[in-house]
């Protein structure tokens, strides 16, 4: 496995070394120190498997920069570990093709938690982030509002049961945490996750998260569902 580090900090970055060789200790870590670097160690190396990306770096504004790295390697997961904490910024690198957003203030356990996540397929999402009430200056609207009535027509149809797993996948939580929480089997989810999919007609689990994120409905309110949305 090789994971490529990106940060302006090396005593960060070697933090960030020492952490994901727990994941395995034949694990090969590159660095950058900044944006060139970044696309030029990518840019050499058709292996990578993950890159763990700090935002703030110089060489490019922080979203044009993971943008970029986007179209460069659009096959590699990326996750955004930053000192920037606030909802806004984690929807829109999820929005931009991030796969994780880990806060720095996360412990070591929470991020390699989300590394693992994203390295089994699903993303992450710091649930504490995105259940903050928002700055008065920044404007959240619900779903209903900030998307389309088609849109929202098709969130209203999904069942009480998919509602419950939408709101989940909004947090960031992977299969397995959602059937913990729900009390159902990780086949069941998958299940529920691929009915959302059709339903919503979005192609892939990211895009009905960053939905369900949109909504922003906090852990717990599961029962208030959209109207018109069905019972099981």
């Amino acid at each position: 496995m090789k994971i490529l580090a990106a940060d302006d900090h090396w005593v960060f970055r070697a933090g960030l070394k020492h952490l994901v060789k727990q994941l395995d200790r034949d694990l090969e870590v590159l660095e950058a120190g900044g944006y060139v670097d970044l696309f030029d160690v990518t840019a050499q190396n058709n292996d990578i498997d993950l890159i763990l990306l700090d935002l703030l770096m110089p060489g490019r504004d922080m979203f044009s920069g993971l943008t970029e790295l986007r179209d460069l390697a659009p096959g590699v997961p990326v996750i955004v570990i930053s000192a920037v904490e606030n909802r806004r910024d984690v929807l829109r690198a999820i929005e931009l093709g991030a796969m994780g957003y880990i806060p720095k203030s996360a412990s070591g356990e929470e991020m390699l938690k989300a590394i693992r996540q994203v390295m089994d397929g699903d993303i992450y999402m710091p649930r504490a982030l995105l259940q903050r009430v928002q700055e008065p200056s920044a404007v959240e609207t619900p779903i209903e509002q900030s998307t389309t009535p088609e849109t929202a027509e098709r969130v209203g149809m999904l069942t009480r049961r998919q509602n419950d797993v939408f709101g989940l996948l909004g947090q960031g939580k992977s299969n397995a945490d959602i059937a913990q929480d729900l009390g159902m089997s990780e086949h069941t989810v998958r299940i529920h996750v691929s009915a959302i999919l059709r339903t919503l007609k979005v192609s892939n689990r990211t895009q009905a998260a960053l939905m369900a994120a949109t909504a922003y409905r906090p852990a717990g309110d599961f029962d208030r569902l959209p109207p018109g949305s069905n019972e099981p």
